[in-house]
């Protein structure tokens, strides 16, 4: 019989969530590899991985998602998210989001990528799209609001401060304590003190961090899962690489502070060309 997946309580929610997520970007937001994606997402339900990450921004992913949940959209979190920063942008998202998943509700909805701080402005005046984030909430539309970002922690960190958000997501990698607006100093511990649910991203550096010479897969997640965060989004290309990742996440095991510093010296050839596909530099 095989090992459940490992799994975190999602902060406030008190969601028991796997230590491994399933994310709608790379080849699950191809339309020409749409066979192969069904086929990753539906596996990647029956082994226990359970929270599955969209956005309207990723191409065909919700379609997708939405074709490949047929008959499964009860075993599932589903998340996907919105990058407007207008209440209509967004609210627009929202009934377009829900019609290509095929359903009429999310456990979670996301504000995309927030990365400078005139974004807080627009996002809190009053027209802005927080006001459908609440709207979606109150009508139990969506379970749960997060908001993510990857280039700026302080950013984040003020728009958390001025909303009651349940999650955050946001990237983590060997490559990410060398920059200099890490998410894994100040930023982590601030989001851990605030309670909420801690989902990772860009655990394998945008595929950058995975090949001969560098890592594998299994470093990279193992690594992310070492810090004190709930579950980690990860894109497999491949079935392989989603059995690997299962297997990685059923036999996890903290990696101690020596090995982690021993992948984040490894890494440090590696930050431009990673961090940089997602950091902005100063």
């Amino acid at each position: 019989m095989q090992r459940e997946l490992p799994k975190r309580i999602y902060g406030k929610t008190g969601v028991r969530m796997p230590i491994l997520a399933l994310g709608g970007a790379g080849v699950l937001q191809d339309l020409n590899r749409k066979r192969e994606a069904i086929e990753i997402i539906r596996e990647a339900v029956e082994s226990g991985v359970y929270y599955l990450d969209t956005a309207q921004q990723y191409r065909d992913s919700e379609r997708i998602f939405g074709e490949a949940l047929d008959g499964m959209r009860d075993k599932v979190f589903l998340s996907t998210k919105s990058a407007a920063r207008d209440y209509d942008g967004a609210w627009r998202d929202l009934q377009n989001s829900l019609q290509r998943l095929r359903t009429d509700k999310l456990e979670q909805w996301i504000v995309h990528h927030v990365s400078y701080p005139h974004e807080i402005d627009r996002l809190f005046a009053p027209d802005g799209a927080i006001k459908a984030f609440q709207q979606a909430k109150e009508q139990k539309i969506a379970k749960y609001i997060g908001i993510s970002g990857h280039n700026d922690p302080a950013v984040l960190k003020t728009a958390m401060e001025r909303f009651p958000f349940d999650m955050v997501l946001f990237p983590l990698n060997p490559t990410e304590p060398h920059h200099p607006r890490a998410f894994t100093k100040e930023f982590l511990e601030f989001a851990r003190r605030k309670g909420v649910g801690l989902a990772v991203m860009k655990v394998m550096g945008v595929g950058r961090l995975v090949g001969e010479g560098k890592f594998t897969p299994s470093e990279l997640f193992c690594y992310a899962l070492s810090y004190p965060v709930h579950t980690a989004v990860i894109l497999p290309n491949s079935l392989r690489e989603l059995r690997e990742l299962v297997q990685a996440a059923r036999e996890f095991k903290p990696m101690p502070a020596e090995q982690r510093r021993a992948l984040e010296e490894r890494a440090k050839p590696l930050v431009a060309q990673v961090a940089g596909m997602y950091h902005e530099w100063p």
